[in-house]
């Protein structure tokens, strides 16, 4: 079940995903079913959001369920990247509707690495850094 955005009416400034207030309340809303959009330059526009994009080219590896399709399915048809982390904690990123990163927290906690497919290009913005696969697909609306 679905609950109305709990960031609505926030003011912008308390809704990015640097700030540390922030962080309790993500956790908290995250166990909750429904997805956070958030905006390229990290600030929530939402959170507790359904998403709903059909696209019959995305295949996932068997066992993922619901949330990964969501992702996958909105990657697949916008430009955003999609995160899934699961109950295990485990996080599974969604780039052009195709699995390209696993963070497995054990593995995180050892040596800090991302288990990431394909070319990759690392881009440092202060204290983080981002990981994105080098070749990018070109899609056109139809």
């Amino acid at each position: 079940m679905l609950i109305l955005d709990p960031l609505a009416g926030h003011p912008q400034s308390a809704r990015h995903v640097s700030d540390p207030d922030l962080r309790g309340t993500v956790k908290e809303l995250a166990q909750l079913d429904g997805a956070f959009v958030v905006r390229h330059d990290g600030f929530v526009l939402s959170a507790c959001r359904y998403l709903d994009a059909v696209v019959s080219e995305v295949e996932l590896p068997l066992g993922l369920g619901s949330r990964h399709i969501a992702a996958a399915n909105m990657s697949a048809v916008t430009n955003a990247v999609g995160i899934v982390v699961t109950e295990s904690a485990v996080v599974r990123l969604f780039c052009h509707g195709k699995l390209v990163g696993e963070i497995i927290p054990e593995l995180w906690m050892i040596d800090r690495t991302v288990q990431l497919r394909g070319a990759v290009k690392k881009e440092t913005f202060g204290e983080l850094t981002v990981l994105t696969p080098s070749a990018r697909r070109v899609t056109t609306a139809q």
